[in-house]
């Protein structure tokens, strides 16, 4: 009779211990399969999170004569490492028609212009990304803006403009642009301002502009500050070296990614633990496994002798030990699966009452997690087997022999 009908034969005879080897296997895969499933849904958040955190290197001119370029932002943009790039400019500029808000009588050309600032992304870098100022109306100027405008609430008040109106800006040289109002913002201190200050350094003639529109106006000023973003905050500090690299002396260059630091700990922490159950996990169930099957090997010590005696190898009898052993397994592994898809759910809720990352965590039964488990347990199995046999295994036949006849 082949070794695999005996294997077969033998878990129908035995039921009552198939089906404690069950248990016990069914135990040990949810085990496995749970801390499988949440270190799988911690390393796709810590993915996730990593672009959603916008770990930045920020350089930043240094000397107002020596600004950052836009030669010198292409070229940083074009990094390997670089995702996206938001450079910010600061100009002064005139309005050939509209009014300055200004208490001031002055002349001079402070009170004669108003403060222009430039963001590719004002969602990330601006008073808006820290929620300083607040959008009244409209939106904030983003990646595909091009000769657009965010205008004090007060200012558009004072001209009569809307979302929507055009008017037109003005450098020194007499270039002129127009750009349109995207949205309204208030800053919460215009008015605690004094009324002597001039029309330039007043909150409401503070006007944020996409940079099409300011490279227009003052392509050969340059740009006071610029970020670049990565998707890879580990990437950093490399980043920052080439960046040097690029701007020189004229600008310092400086990393951030104080938000991705603090949303790492908690999903550090759940990994550390979680990986510590998993290690525990495999380490009892290879220990109860392999005291369980010593137990019943055992037992079975005359009728592997029996075969011994009849002719067949040691390899015959290791393969029939372990085809039981992997047939139970399987049938276990299923069984966690179908635990594992209906406990997802609650493991999402238990990890997020007790540990805020900050982000989404979900939980779910991937094919990835079985084939870990698959691995794990296969491995569980195979170590079990192997150390129940081993006294089968060292042993010479006229040893076995004696035991059969006593």
């Amino acid at each position: 009779m082949p070794f695999y009908q005996r294997g077969v034969l033998y878990l129908t005879r035995k039921r009552a211990k198939s089906i404690l080897l069950l248990m016990i296997f069914l135990f040990v895969n949810s085990m496995i399969l749970g801390t499988n499933m949440i270190l799988h849904a911690a390393q796709s958040t810590e993915a996730a999170m990593k672009e959603k955190t916008k770990a930045k290197v920020v350089c930043e001119m240094i000397d107002a004569g020596q600004p950052v370029t836009e030669v010198d932002a292409r070229k940083i943009g074009n990094l390997d490492a670089v995702t996206s790039i938001n450079r910010m400019g600061q100009q002064a500029a005139y309005l050939p028609e509209l009014l300055l808000v200004t208490g001031n009588t002055s002349t001079e050309a402070d009170n004669q212009k108003v403060s222009l600032l430039s963001f590719d992304d004002m969602e990330t870098d601006s008073p808006f990304a820290d929620q300083s100022f607040r959008l009244t109306e409209g939106r904030l100027i983003g990646p595909d803006s091009q000769y657009c405008a965010v205008v004090n609430q007060g200012f558009a008040q004072a001209n009569g403009l809307k979302v929507g109106d055009t008017f037109s800006l003005e450098n020194e040289e007499g270039k002129k642009t127009t750009v349109e109002i995207i949205g309204e913002y208030l800053a919460g201190n215009e008015t605690r301002q004094e009324k002597e200050t001039p029309a330039l350094y007043r909150q409401e003639n503070q006007i944020y502009i996409d940079n099409t529109a300011y490279l227009e106006l003052f392509g050969e000023k340059g740009f006071y500050k610029l970020s670049a973003y990565v998707s890879q905050p580990e990437l950093l500090d490399s980043l920052a070296g080439e960046m040097q690299e690029i701007v020189g002396e004229k600008a310092g260059v400086t990393t951030s990614d104080t938000l991705y630091q603090q949303m790492k700990a908690p999903l550090t922490q759940i990994t550390r633990v979680v990986s510590l159950m998993r290690l525990l996990a495999f380490g009892t169930g290879t220990a109860v496994v392999s005291l369980l099957l010593c137990m019943w090997m055992r037992s079975r010590q005359k009728e592997m002798a029996v075969f011994l005696s009849m002719g067949e190898g040691k390899s015959v009898v290791f393969w029939q030990a372990l085809l039981e052993s992997a047939v139970v397994f399987l049938i276990a592994l299923l069984g966690a699966c179908a635990l594992g898809a209906a406990a997802a759910g609650w493991m999402q809720k238990l990890l997020l009452a007790t540990v805020d990352t900050g982000t989404s965590l979900t939980v779910t039964l991937q094919a990835g997690d079985i084939a870990q488990l698959l691995g794990i347990g296969g491995a569980v199995v195979g170590i079990g087997v192997l150390l129940s046999l081993i006294p089968v295994l060292r042993s010479n036949p006229k040893d076995i022999l004696s035991r059969m006849e006593g």
